[in-house]
C-alpha cells in the first residue's frame, strides 16, 4: 500500500524532487525530457562556464544529444567552451573518459571538439600539462583514433588532433623521463601514420579501438515544432 505523502521523510522528498530536476535538465529518455534538457542548457550557456558549474556543462555534453548540445554551445566554438577554466586533473580525466567511452563517427562533433579543447589547452606546455594528469598510452590511442583518414589535415577535427599530438611529441624534451619519452614517440607515430600514405593508422592503434560506428539511430528527438525553433535559433 503507497504511503501517504505525509509520510515521507523530508530526505526522501528532497532525493524525489532531485530526481525530478536531474531528468529535467539533463533527460533523454524522452522528448519532453531532452526539450526541457535543451532549453536548459540554453540558460546555462548563456549564465556561462564558471568553475562552480562547470560540472554541469560536463554532464550535458555527456548526453551526446545534438539539440541539448546545440543549446549548450550556441554559436560558440565548440572547442573555447571551457578555455576560460585552469585545467585540472577533473577536467582532463573527464575528457579521456569521453573519448575511451565512444567510438569513431559515434559522438557528435560538436562534443568531441569541446573535448579535444580541454585537452588541447591542457597540453598546450605538454609537460605542465603531464604534471597535471599523468598520460597513458591508452590515453593517446583514443584520442588518435578520431583522426579521421578519408579527410585532409585541415579538417577541424583532424587539425586539432594533429595539433595536440604535434606538442605531445615533444614532450619530456628536455628531460631524461624514459616514461615521457615512450609517450612522445607514439604520439609522433600516430601523426606521422596520418601523413604516410604507406601506412595506416590500424599500424599504431589497437585495430578494436578503430571500429567506426554511427551516431546513434535511437537517440530520443524533440518535437518537429521544437525542433523548427531551435534550428532557427542556433542553426541560421
Amino acid at each position: 500500500m503507497a504511503r501517504e505523502y505525509s509520510e515521507i521523510n523530508s530526505n526522501e522528498i528532497v532525493e524525489i524532487n532531485r530526481q525530478i530536476i536531474l531528468q529535467g535538465i539533463s533527460g533523454t529518455i524522452t522528448p519532453e525530457q531532452v526539450e526541457s534538457s535543451a532549453m536548459f542548457a540554453v540558460y546555462l550557456q548563456q549564465v556561462g562556464i564558471t568553475i562552480n558549474n562547470y560540472h554541469l556543462f560536463l554532464k550535458l555534453l555527456e548526453t551526446n544529444n545534438q539539440w541539448i548540445v546545440d543549446g549548450l554551445i550556441g554559436k560558440k566554438k565548440p572547442d573555447l567552451l571551457f578555455s576560460s577554466l585552469k585545467p585540472n586533473y577533473y577536467l582532463l580525466n573527464k575528457a579521456f573518459q569521453f573519448l575511451t567511452c565512444w567510438h569513431p563517427g559515434q559522438i557528435y562533433e560538436k562534443v568531441l571538439l569541446a573535448v579535444l579543447g580541454i585537452i588541447q589547452y591542457g597540453f598546450h606546455k605538454p609537460d605542465d600539462g603531464y604534471r597535471i594528469y599523468k598520460l597513458e598510452i591508452s590515453d593517446i590511442n583514443n584520442l588518435g583514433k578520431f583522426l579521421n583518414e578519408e579527410f585532409d589535415q585541415f579538417q577541424e577535427v583532424n587539425e586539432t588532433i594533429l595539433e595536440i599530438l604535434d606538442r605531445l611529441a615533444g614532450l619530456g624534451e628536455f628531460s631524461n623521463n624514459s616514461d615521457k619519452s615512450i609517450l612522445a614517440k607514439h604520439s609522433y607515430n600516430i601523426r606521422i601514420s596520418y601523413f604516410d600514405n604507406t601506412k595506416n593508422l590500424f599500424n599504431i592503434i589497437p585495430k578494436v579501438l578503430l571500429v567506426k560506428l554511427k551516431r546513434e539511430d535511437r537517440e530520443i528527438k524533440p518535437s518537429k515544432d521544437f525542433i523548427t525553433l531551435f534550428s532557427k535559433k542556433f542553426h541560421n
